[in-house]
């Protein structure tokens, strides 16, 4: 059924040539998902080679399910890490198969993400995980007393440079991720939990509608990932989608259409 759909589907594709502007409204005529200029976010090679390596070591400390956050030590970090100085690191449960992923979904109440009734040829179920919303948020109460106690931890230690970091409780769930691989290329699927009401962006520089079985899409691109990614909403409006393509191996808009028809659930 699901390669059916996508013959027919394809014929409702709109393309908007040298475009990245689409907006897509519910039944109501609120705008609820609209494609928005890329980020322009830049770290430091160095910033991003501790933060590696912290993570690294958190990740044999804590015991899948486990959240720290953790503030490093070091006089040659740059700004961005002055002004953010706390990071968070959840150690997923990583899933090997569909069946346990789907029990974790259901225990915590995540996102549903079906499994796909279609993958191009070769590719096969790698890994699934939930992503949870890193907490306390900053700018919080809680937040600047955390900092304040890790901070605290650090001046009292005589390292130049150094991990500190507190297991922290969570709460939210932010995401179902799955992952499928063929040889080194992957698919990723991604549901987002979010809040109804507000309005969803896409970061790209050049864009596509798709018409899927009567739900309409965004297709995105941009230079920086190379990759392409599919996104769209529940009718709920409470979850977002993300399909996203490998560019050692692309799909073609008929393998992003066909994909996406055997994931749709209402």
């Amino acid at each position: 059924m699901a390669s059916l759909s996508a013959i027919l589907i394809l014929s409702s594709m709109s393309v908007y040539a040298s475009q990245y502007f689409i907006q897509i409204k519910n039944k109501e005529g609120e705008i609820i998902l609209t494609t928005m200029k890329p980020w322009k976010y830049t770290e430091s090679e160095y910033n991003a080679k501790r933060e590696r390596e912290t993570e690294e070591e958190l990740s044999k400390r804590l015991k899948p399910g486990e959240q720290a956050v953790y503030y490093i030590k070091d006089r040659h970090m740059t700004s961005s890490a002055k002004k953010y100085p706390l990071n968070y690191f959840y150690k997923t449960i990583q899933h090997p198969n569909y069946n346990d992923l789907a029990k974790e979904i259901e225990e915590k109440g995540a996102p549903l993400l079906q499994e796909p009734e279609y993958v191009p040829s070769g590719y096969f179920f790698d890994r699934g995980q939930i992503q949870i919303r890193n907490e306390p948020v900053w700018g919080t109460p809680e937040y600047e007393s955390l900092l304040n106690e890790l901070k605290e931890q650090a001046a009292r230690s005589d390292e130049e440079q150094g991990l500190f970091y507190k297991r922290v409780s969570w709460s939210k769930i932010a995401s179902t991720v799955m992952e499928y691989r063929k040889d080194e290329s992957r698919i990723i699927f991604i549901a987002f939990a979010r809040e109804k009401g507000s309005k969803a962006g896409v970061p790209t520089e050049q864009a596509v509608k798709l018409t899927v079985n009567g739900k309409e899409m965004i297709l995105s691109s941009n230079s920086v990932s190379a990759n392409r990614k599919l996104t769209w909403l529940s009718d709920n409006e409470e979850v977002m989608y993300v399909i996203t393509d490998d560019p050692k191996d692309p799909l073609s808009n008929d393998d992003f259409a066909k994909i996406a028809a055997g994931l749709l659930q209402e």
